[in-house]
């Protein structure tokens, strides 16, 4: 059933639990993801640099462990990035933050269309933007998201020391993932070829 129906079954259910712009949302982007090849069917070189993504994935949101400057950042913005005090930043559209290479990405890394938990509450921003953060683990979270530091989180980080490692994990996440990105066009480029 997974394979199969699974969406289409989550997505009513979504309906009756969730506003319908976020379900619709969820329901195209879990059929993008579902669409995507997993690392089996990618080159070595490929799978290897998706799989070095979620490990810097989960090392950045280690160093940066939990702060205090995305609580209120959003705080007297207009809607949708001020609908929530925080998260400024996930008021963004989903599909800003939900590329091609990120949904690639992250299916090469593991990411199942049934890993795409939504939160409770009102659609602002983000799909996954809840009125206390993201309602995905780091694992399932797309790189641009995890790697993101605004002035005031890069300010945060900084004072209490981190900063010089945190900058250093964003750069590698970053070469690692244009990397990935020239992996993949290069592999679709091959498959338009006569």
């Amino acid at each position: 059933m997974r394979d199969g129906m699974w969406i289409p079954l989550q997505h009513l259910l979504d309906r009756l639990r969730q506003p319908k712009t976020r379900a619709d949302e969820v329901r195209r982007l879990r059929v993008r993801l579902r669409d995507e090849p997993s690392s089996e069917s990618v080159s070595a070189e490929e799978a290897a640099a998706s799989a070095e993504l979620l490990r810097l994935r989960r090392a950045l949101k280690e160093a940066i462990g939990q702060v205090v400057s995305c609580r209120t950042c959003a705080v007297g913005h207009p809607p949708p990035h001020g609908h929530f005090a925080g998260g400024h930043c996930c008021g963004l559209q989903t599909e800003d933050a939900w590329n091609e290479d990120e949904i690639a990405a992250l299916r090469q890394s593991g990411t199942q269309p049934e890993h795409l938990k939504l939160p409770v509450g009102d659609h602002a921003g983000c799909s996954f933007r809840g009125p206390t953060g993201c309602s995905l683990s780091v694992e399932n979270q797309p790189n641009l998201c995890v790697r993101y530091l605004c002035p005031d989180l890069f300010r945060e980080v900084y004072a209490r020391g981190d900063g010089p490692r945190i900058d250093a994990l964003c750069q590698e996440m970053e070469a690692v993932y244009l990397h990935f990105i020239s992996l993949r066009a290069e592999r679709l480029s091959k498959l338009q070829e006569p």
